[in-house]
């Protein structure tokens, strides 16, 4: 790795790289180089490179140095990341959502959240036979219908995790990694927050006022709740997939398959499930109880309470 990184142009002395905490998709690293610290990142597409620089540019998140079709490369920023900040909840939410909205400002166009499609390439995968695609698919049919609205729409992140936002001591917060940013409605990114941080559902009408209260933009609660139940649902399928993806290759590689990394995987995919099952439980709306029917018959199916 330090060869790939030596050969960029924007160092001529490389003298140190160590991993930092490694990350469910991208791979980060901490570069000491020309006796400064830089923040790199391998890159898949030109999404993240485009809302980093802008988002650079605003403040919002650290000055890029150097971009191309593999990495991206911006000043290092001595800070812990929220979730693992001491600070209560609700300041944690207020600090992420101020940053949200910012970001919701930029004026980038990342690629528009095609709900079909996201789910189509997480259910395509070969960790599912053909009667748990069938299955996955009727609940995304389910699922989608009310997410067929274009009010709102802004550049969303994406993946507002607590670990996105970086906080130093003087409480100075800045927003990283925009690999799943898109255009969408502001419920979207709202409830992609709620769902991936694992928030408590009587702390939703707090986001919304919060949102409200820095955006003075309206946020439709019943849209919100549709979009959670549909973050829910990836996030779970994209855990699976990961967690399944990590088994396979270690089989065959003849490596250890229980692993912690596959472990944390395999929970996080569990608790999103159960938070859309649980999430089904509050509301006796026709739609949501065939949810609730059909995701009882698929939770057996994925067998997600047994994996080990």
């Amino acid at each position: 790795m330090k060869d790939a990184l030596s050969a960029l142009s924007c160092f001529t002395q490389v003298e140190n790289i160590s991993i930092i905490a490694p990350g469910l998709s991208q791979h980060c690293f901490k570069v000491n180089a020309d006796n400064k610290v830089y923040f790199a990142k391998t890159i898949s597409d030109n999404t993240e490179v485009s809302m980093a620089l802008s988002a650079g540019e605003s403040g919002l998140s650290p000055n890029v140095v150097y971009h191309d079709q593999h990495w991206l490369i911006s000043n290092f920023i001595n800070a812990n990341n929220l979730a693992l900040s001491t600070i209560v909840s609700d300041e944690k939410i207020n600090h992420a959502i101020k940053l949200m909205v910012q970001c919701h400002q930029l004026k980038v166009e990342p690629a528009e959240l095609v709900v079909k499609d996201i789910i189509n390439s997480l259910v395509n995968n070969l960790a599912y036979s053909a009667l748990q695609q069938t299955e996955l698919c009727q609940l995304a049919d389910l699922i989608s219908p009310p997410l067929n609205i274009s009010r709102n729409i802004v550049c969303c992140h994406g993946d507002l995790n607590f670990s996105n936002v970086l906080i130093n001591l003087k409480q100075r917060t800045w927003l990283v990694d925009y690999e799943c940013a898109c255009t969408a409605p502001i419920e979207y990114d709202l409830a992609m927050f709620i769902a991936v941080n694992g928030l408590a559902s009587d702390e939703v009408s707090i986001i919304i006022e919060q949102y409200e209260y820095q955006s003075s933009v309206y946020v439709d609660p019943r849209l919100l709740n549709h979009y959670l139940l549909f973050c829910y649902f990836i996030n779970t399928l994209w855990y699976f997939n990961a967690y399944q993806e990590k088994i396979r290759s270690e089989e065959s590689n003849s490596q250890s398959t229980s692993t912690e990394h596959n472990k944390a995987l395999l929970k996080h995919a569990q608790k999103q499930w159960y938070a859309l099952h649980s999430s089904l439980k509050i509301d006796d709306s026709p739609l949501l109880s065939g949810l609730s029917i059909k995701l009882t018959n698929i939770l057996p199916a994925l067998d997600l309470n047994n994996q080990t």
